[in-house]
């Protein structure tokens, strides 16, 4: 399948040197000039949420005479436009100037009592015995006592587990972009491969691409691909190996990788990345649908390997209602330590949510990795790979894209080289803690507070003894883990 893309409805605001959407009814926009709408606001204007538009969600029942009321008594003399919910999004959008101070609109809305909450749309970034060739490299399996575990359940045989996350490199394609290189707009052609070691035919369920509004969430990244091996990679004599290697997986697409950011903004003339897109983007409001549309989809464990320091009700909302419909959520808790360890989200909710957990990484040597952040919302901990502890060979190892195909000093990439890299991050711990939640759905322990209290019950103790703001209750142990399971299911 070959799908084009063009950008369209396109305005150059005065002196911001980007182009912003043109104000034509949001109604008439399709899902990419929306997306480049977006990322063109928040280019131009630097800021970690998306300009000129808050997510409001008003209280249950409330008519609309009342919703457009209490907009213009929160925001009078100003200009709005209130859109009703995308599907699998439980609050509505409202759109203010761009120019409007957005936290302080969202202040005001949710001041008003008819208003439950109102917030900027956030920006997030990710995180980052079998007879597989790569298996030798993968320390990070032996760390959690996977070996033993696989002894007791072979994979999570047909769990559906969701990886919401940058997409996944899921098939043979050649798509088209715009790109500005060498001072002209060219038009150039992308190719794409399935990693077949984790995404061969007939392993996908549902998939979707919340960006773009299709059921192709390519990766254009390589950290999907990434996080998706680490839960589920095939045993299969290819390459390496996933924790719950016979699950199923639904890939979706909540992040943007820095070539669609480029390509996005290509008819602006832009040919180097702005900087508050380096490693990507996130939006929070595609997160908090993806979360719904999973639970309502058939995923029983998710994996959210994505984190800012933007709070965001709509996400806690969601990680409320996939609980509540029997999934399991395993967050990455956060590579911030040495930024100021400042406090991470959606990872700070974890704590107040049984059945979602919050995970900090380990490196080789089992000990807190450098950059995983603390907190009192880190709950578990799990190998994400540590540079300082055995260097590119303390990574986690995986399937995913060559890096050098991707590289942003060439004309267009390529993500046709499917090979293992090494990653390292709290986005690398995280699927490990999936794929065990995982195993145990497997084992007949559906309620995710209990895979959560299990997880935690048979962790192997770490830092300051009981439960510390490093490791949480431990390092999980599968093995352990698969064999505690007198506790209420």
């Amino acid at each position: 399948m070959r799908r084009s893309v063009s950008l369209l409805g396109l305005v150059l605001v005065a002196g911001l040197g980007l182009a912003l959407s043109a104000q034509e009814p949001v109604a008439t926009r399709s899902p990419r000039a929306e997306l480049s709408a977006r990322l063109r606001a928040a280019a131009s204007l630097g800021t970690d949420y998306v300009p000129g538009r808050v997510l409001v969600k008003f209280r249950p029942g409330l008519p609309t005479q009342a919703q457009t009321s209490a907009i213009t008594m929160a925001l009078p003399g100003m200009a709005t436009q209130l859109r009703p919910g995308a599907a699998w999004a439980d609050f509505d959008v409202l759109e203010v100037p761009l120019d409007a101070d957005v936290p302080a609109v969202a202040e005001a809305l949710a001041a008003r009592p008819e208003i439950e909450f109102a917030e900027p749309d956030g920006l997030h970034r990710p995180e980052v015995t079998p007879t597989d060739p790569s298996y030798s490299r993968q320390w990070h399996m032996k760390a959690m006592n996977l070996e033993r575990a696989w002894d007791i359940n072979p994979g999570a045989r047909d769990v559906v587990v969701a990886v919401i996350d940058s997409g996944l490199a899921m098939a043979n394609d050649v798509l088209r972009f715009p790109r500005y290189f060498n001072g002209r707009l060219q038009i150039v052609d992308v190719p794409f491969a399935r990693a077949t070691d984790i995404a061969p035919a007939g392993r996908l369920v549902s998939p979707y691409d919340f960006m773009y509004e299709d059921d192709l969430p390519y990766d254009m990244d390589g950290h999907g691909t990434h996080v998706a091996g680490t839960v589920g990679q095939q045993a299969n004599s290819e390459s390496g190996v996933g924790v719950a290697y016979n699950a199923r997986l639904m890939p979706l697409k909540v992040c943007l990788g820095e070539w669609e950011v480029l390509f996005a903004l290509a008819e602006d003339g832009v040919s180097t990345l702005p900087s508050q897109f380096l490693g990507g983007v996130c939006f929070a409001s595609d997160e908090a649908r993806a979360l719904r549309y999973a639970a309502d989809n058939g995923a029983k464990v998710a994996n959210l390997s994505i984190g800012g320091t933007s709070p965001s009700a709509a996400v806690q909302s969601a990680l409320q209602y996939a609980v509540s419909r029997g999934m399991f959520v395993a967050v990455s808790g956060g590579n911030r330590f040495e930024e100021g360890n400042q406090r991470g989200y959606p990872a700070s909710y974890a704590k107040d949510i049984a059945g979602v957990m919050a995970v900090a990484a380990v490196g080789q040597d089992l000990n807190r990795a450098y950059y995983s952040s603390t907190g009192d919302y880190i709950e578990i901990a799990a190998p994400g790979g540590n540079t300082r502890v055995g260097g590119a060979a303390g990574r986690i190892w995986q399937q995913t894209y060559r890096a050098s195909g991707y590289a942003l000093n060439q004309l267009a990439p390529r993500f046709d080289l499917i090979e293992d890299d090494a990653y390292q991050g709290t986005s690398m711990a995280s699927p490990h803690v999936a794929g065990l939640a995982a195993l145990l759905y497997a084992q007949g322990i559906r309620n995710p507070a209990a895979i959560e209290s299990a997880i935690r019950q048979f962790a192997t103790d770490r830092g300051a003894t009981g439960r510390d703001d490093e490791y949480g209750s431990g390092l999980a142990d599968a093995r352990a883990t698969l064999r505690g399971l007198g506790i209420a299911k």
